[in-house]
């Protein structure tokens, strides 16, 4: 057992109050050293099954769990969570369930200091961990008063420090911005070569993890349904679509272009994909044809939201916004992107008045935010957090969504029409009666959209809409905001998927220091990578291969993987 660090014998688990199980008959080993990567649909059973690992099934959740999980050959059942830490490290897909200490230099010293490190020894480890995710200047801030991104790269930071002999990394960078989840995995890359750890991460953002990989499993519905070299499993086009998970643009573009490919012919980074792309075309078996760009798509003159030189400073002094001038207009889908701590989230707040300016002027709909009452702004402004966990607080989905509704004095006939159509709309009716806390990230997080749609308000804001969410989940919440966007409501999006902001959005509002760096139509903006890459972010894979192709016919502003199958077409 010496070269098996983690072992499932036949592993089933269903929690309290369930009526199936989550995890179903599982059967797998990694071995010492593996770096394997987990995908699958939201709600599928990958937390479930890292719960297993590190013993917090059975020991803290509730349920029913039959066969064995065995850690380095010790049973998860007779093994203490305590002797398991200091094996098994996990970064969970919520960051702030693992966060308490007063500063971030704090957090991230606790877990080395609790195996007794010495002092210089747990400095550097912190001095370490703190450079490896970009949180030096951070240091003597709390890890609460950070941006999800940033939360979620003091819990890697912290996760790092311990050192441990197998790292589990639960959706690790799903609230990080484009560069600062390549930058992570880089590192995760660096780290695995110079010091070999078991290593098991769950992620949708295959493109950035896939490269890390030994082996490639994905779980549906509680199963194992595909368990091996990643080009192996993503050579399997059929299974890919059946599962509906996000693989690298590049994977499914030269799928689409080529048929059929060999296992070794599978691209699963940008550069293969525009070198397999590239032979294609040269070769004649992929044909350029000519770019039909439809009119953007009208908008109307009146602003529903107006910033005037709006300046925000935190209690501590912060300074997050500067000299902010942003009109948003009625019926508008508008995404608000830029890197972590960017001043997104910090200026959306300020639009239902969850925070009133330091100085300058916002109106919303006509009215003063800093004068209007909360109540006014709700009926206007409807905000989904970035952390579903802030804002859900009853026992039942159903309660959850029922909350709102009532306060607005509803009739009990009006409160349950709302209630069906929004989990309807977002996939929860199954749930309604279920307690939120037992949900899923990626569940959770629709339960927080749902119970804001139940309000009826005019402008939408949502804060993180894939977070915890697999592509297709991802795409029917997007889908949703454009449904609400097509019968007038205004969206604001606020993201790190270029993917779907590119696909959806009709305007880019990106951020850059509390300041806004460029406003202009999607495709515009994402014509402008180096402008862009200032604020941390890239555009579209599939737009990315467009312009390093350009030498043969690609345009630079092809924004979606339908858009480039109608620029490129196999040649029979």
């Amino acid at each position: 057992m010496e070269d098996k660090a983690i072992v499932f014998e036949n592993v089933s688990w269903r929690y309290e109050g369930n009526k199936e199980d989550t995890l179903r008959d599982i059967n797998f080993e990694i071995k010492a050293g593996e770096t394997v990567v987990i995908t699958g649909a939201s709600g599928a059973g990958k937390t479930t099954l890292c719960r297993c690992i590190n013993g917090l099934i059975p020991h803290f959740y509730e349920g029913t769990l039959r066969g064995d999980v065995l850690v380095w050959g010790e049973n998860s059942k007779t093994s203490t969570t305590v002797d398991l830490a200091r094996r098994v490290g996990m970064c969970f897909d919520n960051p702030s369930n693992q966060l308490f200490c007063a500063t971030v230099l704090e957090e991230i010293a606790f877990g080395p200091q609790n195996l007794c490190k010495t002092r210089d020894e747990v400095m550097q480890r912190v001095s370490d961990a703190m450079t490896f995710c970009r949180l030096e200047k951070y240091r003597d801030k709390s890890p609460h008063s950070l941006s999800g991104g940033e939360k979620q790269e003091v819990a890697i930071a912290a996760l790092i420090s311990m050192e441990p002999e197998v790292m589990i990394l639960d959706e690790p960078t799903s609230n990080i911005d484009a560069v600062g989840t390549g930058l992570v995995f880089e590192r995760m890359r660096q780290l695995l070569k110079e010091k070999k750890r078991t290593t098991v991460i769950v992620e949708h953002k295959l493109q950035y993890v896939l490269p890390l990989a030994d082996r490639l499993i994905i779980i549906s519905d509680g199963t194992i349904v595909a368990d091996d070299k990643p080009r192996k499993v993503l050579s399997d086009a059929e299974l890919i679509d059946k599962v509906q998970i996000q693989v690298p643009y590049v994977t499914t573009l030269t799928h689409r272009l080529a048929g059929s490919l060999r296992e070794e012919d599978v691209p699963i980074t940008l550069e293969e994909g525009v070198a397999v792309i590239s032979r294609l075309v040269k070769a004649n078996k992929v044909r350029v044809n000519p770019v039909r760009r439809p009119p953007p798509a009208k908008t109307s003159e009146k602003p529903i939201i107006s910033c005037s030189d709006v300046w925000y400073h935190y209690p501590d002094g912060t300074e997050a916004l500067k000299d902010v001038n942003l009109d948003i207009f009625d019926g508008e889908f508008v995404g608000l992107v830029g890197r972590n701590g960017s001043g997104k989230t910090t200026l959306a707040k300020l639009f239902n008045g969850l925070y009133r300016p330091t100085k300058g002027k916002i109106l919303v709909d006509g009215i003063d935010v800093a004068t209007a009452s909360v109540r006014e702004l709700v009926s206007r402004v409807g905000y989904s957090f970035q952390n579903p966990d802030d804002q859900i607080f009853s026992n039942t989905v159903r309660a959850e969504l029922e909350f709102g509704p009532k306060n607005l004095k509803l009739s009990q006939d009006e409160i349950a029409r709302r209630v069906e159509s929004a989990a309807s709309e977002v996939e929860i009716t199954p749930y309604l009666d279920a307690n939120p806390f037992n949900l899923s990230q990626g569940l959770r997080q629709r339960v927080a959209v749902a119970s804001v749609l139940t309000l009826n308000p005019k402008v939408l804001v949502v804060d993180e809409p894939t977070t915890g969410q697999d592509f297709a989940r991802s795409k029917i919440v997007m889908n949703l905001a454009k449904a609400l966007c097509d019968r007038g409501r205004t969206i604001i999006i606020i993201s790190h998927n270029m993917d779907l902001v590119a696909e959806y959005c009709q305007r880019l509002v990106v951020m850059l220091d509390g300041q806004v760096l460029v406003s202009g139509l999607t495709r515009e903006v994402f014509s402008q990578p180096e402008l862009i890459g200032r604020s941390s972010l890239e555009p579209p894979q599939v737009t990315q291969v467009g312009q390093a192709l350009g030498g043969v016919g690609l345009p630079p502003d092809v924004l979606t993987i339908t858009e480039m199958s109608e620029v490129m077409s196999g040649v029979k």
